[in-house]
């Protein structure tokens, strides 16, 4: 399944995620994340971390001129959105909206998510497309919130 978005993007590409996209995710990833959390040591920001973190995912990418600029992963069976990242330099630009609304489209009912309180942007980001707090809890990375939608 393939959406080409018109509005903010006009060359904006969203699809399902193969094997061979794998390692732009994870730049992607490490790009982002480095972005939301700067404090942790170098060392913290490695491919391997992407990886860990998809295991029994599906994946979704954005792409602008064939090239991967925003990544989210989801748990099906529990209409889980495990994480959005967007590429730094494209953000603030509709992409993650865009992209996420699509997996939203294939959900089966009441979607959830978990949010660093930490990254605020994010939290701001969700809270102002309608998803509502239902939790919250603790983390290695910190103090989180559980939204729906």
């Amino acid at each position: 399944m393939r959406w080409i978005l018109n509005e903010l993007a006009p060359d904006l590409t969203i699809r399902q995620a193969g094997p061979d996209d794998h390692p732009a995710c994870a730049a992607v990833f490490l790009a982002a994340y480095r972005q939301a959390f700067p404090l942790h040591p170098p060392e913290y920001y490695v491919p391997e971390r992407y990886f860990e973190s998809i295991t029994g995912e599906e994946q979704w990418v954005a792409l602008q001129d064939g090239r991967i600029i925003a990544v989210l992963s989801v748990y099906w069976p529990e209409n889980f959105i495990h994480s959005l990242y967007v590429d730094p330099a494209v953000q603030g630009r509709g992409i993650g909206r865009r992209l996420l609304a699509a997996a939203l489209a294939r959900a089966k009912g009441v979607c959830e998510l978990k949010c660093d309180k930490a990254n605020k942007r994010a939290v701001s980001f969700y809270k102002h497309l309608g998803w509502r707090e239902v939790g919250e809890g603790m983390a290695e990375t910190g103090p989180w919130v559980r939204l729906r939608k």
